[in-house]
């Protein structure tokens, strides 16, 4: 934005097709003017990234354990990178397993910490969509001592804290299976993320769940769609000005409504078959009744593996002037 403005914001933004119109100054909030970082690709390094701005992202768990030691509500109920967190486990080609109920009695691992966002929401999609008695299987994951208190008893061990030695683990057939980092939305459905960059490099593995249709109905029985980070403001800006908060959610909602125009052919058919699949566009700004149903799942699982002292209403972590 160019005029003269009141306010300016420094914001860090994912570079995807739903926080385009900020970049290209399509969508703007009249009195308020910012200067957009969309450099940062990977989520957690924007959570560090968005310490140092006005506008940014952080990760459930992290706001709800400042939320439980009385620091402000900083949320805004915007959604950048929901992810199904199904296809995210692997197992090798010649594996005999090929539905999540085949883990129980089996050994998972992951760089990835038990509370982490990728991390925990697989466990918490297995346990919720499938099923799967999570004690009885043995998890060899990045930092499980990263768990205050390990509630559910889950036999935890440790793994390599960076990703490529798991794979290892999983070829050589140290673990049965192994949960990655991939890709947010339809990506998460569809493919053609990291999972499939993964998968290109380690040819002797594949997706335990391949089928979008599994998922589908998945989110079908569940309505589970993670939502294991959030839009977030300097903790001051609700202060300084309180009609802002809305006025964000309601400029991201704007741009959000513009992605379709900012995708190519390919990647607009894989947003539109997600639609087909889950019977609905679960990629909408607010806190309605899939967002809260959501949270409060996620919430609640952190409490019961331990990364949280206690579950709680996920609107309070919600500046109040956004909430319903």
């Amino acid at each position: 934005m160019s005029q003269q403005s009141a306010m300016q914001l420094k914001m860090v933004l994912p570079p995807a097709p739903w926080t385009r119109g900020f970049e290209d100054g399509r969508v703007g909030i009249p009195g308020v003017s910012w200067e957009c970082n969309f450099g940062v690709e990977n989520a957690p390094e924007r959570f560090v990234a968005s310490q140092a701005y006005d506008v940014g992202e952080n990760g459930v768990r992290r706001l709800a354990i400042s939320h439980l030691g009385g620091s402000p509500a900083v949320a805004l109920p915007v959604y950048f990178g929901r992810e199904l967190m199904q296809r995210n486990l692997l197992v090798r080609r010649d594996s005999n397993l090929h539905h999540p109920s085949d883990l129980a009695g089996k050994r998972v691992g992951s760089h990835l910490g038990p509370g982490s966002g990728t991390g925990g929401a697989v466990l918490m999609m297995l346990e919720q969509a499938y099923g799967v008695p999570l004690h009885e299987i043995e998890w060899h994951l990045g930092d499980p001592t990263s768990l205050p208190v390990n509630r559910m008893g889950l036999d935890l061990r440790p793994a390599p804290l960076d990703e490529e030695p798991t794979f290892a683990m999983l070829s050589r057939g140290d673990v049965d299976a192994l949960i990655i980092t991939g890709g947010p939305r339809y990506f998460s459905l569809l493919g053609c993320d990291k999972i499939d960059e993964a998968l290109a490099r380690y040819t002797d593995l594949r997706p335990l769940i391949e089928e979008p249709g599994v998922m589908a109905d998945a989110y079908r029985r569940t309505r589970l769609y993670p939502i294991t980070d959030v839009v977030v403001v300097r903790p001051d800006l609700p202060q300084i000005d309180p009609a802002l908060p809305p006025r964000l959610v309601d400029a991201f909602a704007r741009a959000n409504a513009l992605a379709s125009e900012y995708r190519g052919a390919d990647e607009e058919a894989m947003a539109r078959r997600e639609i087909e699949l889950l019977g609905e566009d679960p990629h909408q700004c607010g806190l309605g009744e899939n967002e809260i149903h959501n949270l409060a799942t996620w919430i609640d699982f952190l409490y019961r593996l331990g990364a949280i002292d206690r579950a709680f209403d996920p609107a309070e972590l919600f500046v109040p002037s956004t909430r319903p």
